[in-house]
């Protein structure tokens, strides 16, 4: 059924004094700025809008009009702007497709996407956010994802809160039994009847029904969104632009109609939609007669008396929203004492609010963290200006440190006094550990709980700088179990496991602290041993020592059937100068095998024998040397394409073709380019190529649009003359800097992090863009990430190859996507090969992809004839 009508604004007059009044009372209003809320809508004729039921966001009033906060907030930029609005009535699916359509102009509370911006015309400032969360009575208590296991949720049917916590549930295997209803109205009465355990909603709703049914919120929050007015594609740009402007107008004046709105909905009703219109102009008309008839200074004091009333009403909701915050919220004096806490405090302290008042934070906190943050305070009242800090804080009678992202800032109460100090903190704690534990996946293995490859390889890579300083010669043990695949054979792989485990237990007990035991692979356990002395003879005896050891301690182990257990090991020592960790490895490698020839349970050092493939090495080195020269170095492309399949830029790859080796591998004289310092004119090459291409394409509208991305040694980044060489580069070709995307490494990052902050922010105001290559192979580290110009996160491949069947690398895929979303970055998947990935990268919020699947890399000339 759909209504039709054209209607006027109808709008709820403000007692503007009295919200003077309360801001002077309350100052902590300055905190709900961060509730943004917009309106939009602009046209000479009726503008067609489209309305579905949702409350309290949007639905129909009893005469037709638009109800709900985004419907009044429409409802206003009509009066304001003279237009006439024309409401249809139909559910959200008929809606949208009505909008795209261009049977209606606008459609109230739609959420931006990537696949409806393709449908649909959307102005740039956001009416409001919002969010999803689920509710439940007092029992069971839900705290987290995993609590859902065999609990009865209410979801209204095919809505999106259904389809995302269904997809997140089967991700994690939890059983969760689904109960489908008409809207969140009848699902929030299924759960006061006993009838579900919890129930899905937008946290608008929640927060104004959920009281009513006796229901309280959960942590669990999912589905950030921003909502906007969505438009047919026909419609006007100048009205859109109309839409923004209004609402930034509203949204920078505390008591412009946007925030009266606002207010009155987080009250949890609207005065007019209880009584009716006409009801309104009986009272009115009553309330004439008897003024007429009180005594002036009845008047006066009965003004008074409504005053007091309003404003004690207006400090309650004020109280009733700060306290459903989620964000420790707080006002201090000038002498730093609490003034203001809201509800969150009192729970962290465990005390009421009059036992915190005029206490100061050592009362509550260690002497250290009290300190902390009296100077952070300080800080902010001696400056006069807003601060964001990172602060850990130890409560009293605690030991766990605590982690708070806070904004301070300054606050006027009152004219004449000295400023206060107005806080916001949200505790970070649990996301970190979160974070911990994603490391840990990444860097640990499941079965022995010794650090795995790839953290080995970070320990070598140190240990093998020649810019770090070494306490002389290292050491490389490999030790493999001899006829490991017998016990998986005759007793089973769980009789294997438990072996290892117990190989892995006992080794470390033979091992000083500082010396670093992984498991490698299947049965392959590697040692890495520092600071074994300045002569080589010294560090050999010591390692042949270690290594008998750990020979002994392997043969006197027993499996549950006593068969008979022994290794081998391979030995090699390194002292860093010019040795790169492949080089190690392969060399102890080498060492293992004559150890595994001369039958087993033995050890063998790396020896002259071994040197053909070092001396190979250095021949190559030699090579390399003249490959610029001799133009034996070229640069191949591969493209990266978003969702819907459009090439969107290129990857410039460096390869070397040499006359007599052939083709040679990157990740063979890559490595040797950057020990010996020959990767700095060749990526000066590379960036010249890369900024001669792209002011080619500049001129050819076809390509005008894609970028090309080009990996920056840390080598050739650290350089002092690379900002400069880079400015002249672009210059000289006239390439459009915004086109070039460097792509930088977790380790560059972490290395001189304020040097290497200001070289890119020195770039970035170039308009160069930068992004963060094998993302989640390094100590990633949200600091970084919050401090640092990046615009793109790419997924090392490494964690794309097994996403189908690994479940630890699709959870750190998946965190890395609801990271890079988070903190506005975009998010390129590398190496996908399979349309399984595709499809799976694409329902979990990945848009952009380079891989095989799209094409390999090809020269320029190639490149578009081939995809």
């Amino acid at each position: 059924m759909r209504h039709k009508g054209v209607f006027a604004v109808n709008r709820m007059p403000s007692n503007r004094s009295a919200k003077r009044l309360m801001g002077a009372t309350f100052g902590s209003m300055a905190l709900l700025v961060c509730l943004g809320w917009s309106v939009a809508a602009q046209a000479d004729i009726p503008l067609r809008v489209g309305v579905y039921h949702n409350p309290p966001k949007l639905f129909v009033g009893e005469q037709g009009q638009l109800r709900g906060v985004l419907g009044e907030l429409l409802d206003a930029m009509a009066q304001q702007e003279q237009w006439q609005l024309e409401s249809h009535l139909c559910d959200f699916q008929q809606c949208l497709t009505l909008l795209e359509q261009g049977e209606i102009d606008l459609l109230p509370d739609v959420a931006w996407s990537e696949e409806r911006a393709g449908r649909f015309a959307f102005h740039h400032e956001p009416v409001m956010h919002s969010w999803s969360q689920l509710y439940q009575a007092n029992n069971p208590r839900v705290e987290a994802i995993l609590d859902l296991e065999q609990q009865r949720v209410a979801v209204v049917d095919g809505s999106i809160q259904q389809s995302y916590l269904a997809a997140v549930t089967e991700r994690f295997g939890i059983n969760v039994i689904w109960m489908p209803v008409d809207s969140f109205a009848a699902g929030f009465q299924a759960v006061a009847n006993g009838e579900a355990d919890l129930v899905a909603s937008n946290h608008l709703f929640g927060d104004w029904r959920a009281r009513d049914y006796g229901l309280r919120e959960t942590p669990i929050i999912f589905q950030p969104s921003r909502l906007f007015y969505a438009a047919s594609p026909s419609f006007a740009v100048d009205r859109l632009e109309r839409i923004d402007a209004t609402l930034l107008a509203w949204k920078d004046d505390m008591n412009s109609v946007y925030y009266d709105i606002l207010s009155a909905w987080r009250s949890g009703s609207r005065v007019d939609t209880l009584v009716p219109t006409w009801l309104w102009w009986v009272l009115g008309g009553l309330l004439i007669v008897l003024v007429a008839a009180v005594v002036a200074t009845l008047t006066l004091k009965r003004r008074v008396t409504i005053n007091r009333a309003k404003l004690s009403t207006n400090e309650h909701l004020l109280a009733t929203i700060l306290d459903s915050v989620d964000a420790y919220i707080y006002i201090k004096t000038p002498s730093l004492e609490y003034r203001y806490v809201n509800r969150q405090i009192s729970e962290l302290f465990q005390r009421s609010p009059q036992e915190i008042l005029g206490k100061r934070d050592d009362a509550f906190f260690d002497s250290g963290s009290a300190a902390e943050m009296a100077e952070n305070d300080r800080q902010v009242l001696s400056s006069g200006k807003k601060i964001t800090v990172e602060e850990h804080n130890v409560l009293q009678g605690e030991e766990r440190v605590r982690t708070f992202l806070s904004i301070k800032m300054p606050l006027e109460m009152s004219p004449g006094e000295a400023p206060c100090l107005c806080g916001i903190s949200t505790e970070l704690t649990e996301y970190l550990e979160m974070q911990s534990r994603t490391h840990h996946l990444a860097f640990y293995d499941a079965l022995t709980g010794l650090p795995n490859r790839r953290l080995l390889i970070e320990s070598l890579a140190k240990a093998t700088d020649p810019e770090e300083e070494g306490g002389g010669y290292s050491a490389v043990l490999i030790v493999d179990l001899d006829n490991f695949r017998l016990v998986n054979d005759i007793q089973g792989h769980e009789s294997g496991d438990q072996l290892l485990v117990n190989v892995a237990q006992h080794l470390k007990q033979r091992l000083s602290d500082d010396a670093t035991l992984a498991r490698f692979s299947s049965d392959e356990f590697v040692v890495q041993v520092n600071g074994l002395g300045e002569r080589q003879s010294e560090a050999a005896a010591h390692a042949e020592r270690l290594a008998r050891q750990l020979l002994e301690t392997v043969s006197q182990l027993r499996n549950d059937r006593a068969l008979p257990i022994s290794a081998s090991i391979g030995i090699t020592l390194f002292d860093g100068a010019g040795q790169g960790v492949n080089s190690v490895l392969q060399q102890a490698d080498m060492a293992l095998q004559q150890a595994k020839a001369a039958g087993g349970n033995t050890l063998r050092f790396f020896n002259v024998d071994m040197q053909t493939s070092v001396l190979e090495r250095a021949s190559l080195e030699g090579d390399l040397h003249q490959a610029l020269s001799h133009n034996e170095l070229a640069l191949h492309y591969q493209v990266q394409v978003d969702h819907q399949g459009a090439t969107i830029g290129v990857e410039a790859l460096l390869r070397w073709y040499h006359p007599q080796r052939g083709w040679v591998s990157p990740g063979t004289f890559i490595p040797l380019a950057e020990e010996n310092g020959l990767i700095v004119p060749i990526g000066y090459w590379v960036l010249q190529c890369a900024c001669e291409q792209l002011a080619k394409w500049s001129h050819q509208p076809a390509y005008a649009g894609l970028t090309i991305s080009v990996n920056v040694s840390s080598v050739q980044f650290q350089q002092p003359e690379f900002v400069r060489n880079l400015e002249g580069l672009l210059a000289q070709t006239q390439a459009p800097p915004g086109r070039l995307v460097l792509e930088v490494t977790e380790s560059l990052l972490m290395r001189e992090p304020t040097r290497v902050r200001n070289t890119m922010l020195k770039l970035r105001a170039q308009g160069i863009r930068f992004a963060l290559d094998d993302f989640g192979t390094g100590y990633s580290s949200l600091s970084y990430l919050k401090r640092l110009p990046l615009d793109e996160l790419k997924i090392d491949q490494s964690f794309i190859r097994e996403l189908l069947t690994d479940k630890t690398d699709a959870a750190i895929v998946d965190t890395t996507i609801l990271l890079a979303v988070s903190l506005g970055l975009t998010v390129v998947a590398e190496g996908v090969e399979k349309k399984e990935q595709l499809d799976w990268l694409k329902g979990h919020g990945c848009y952009r992809y380079q891989g095989y699947l799209f094409g390999r890399p090809t020269p320029i000339e190639y490149l578009f004839e081939s995809y």
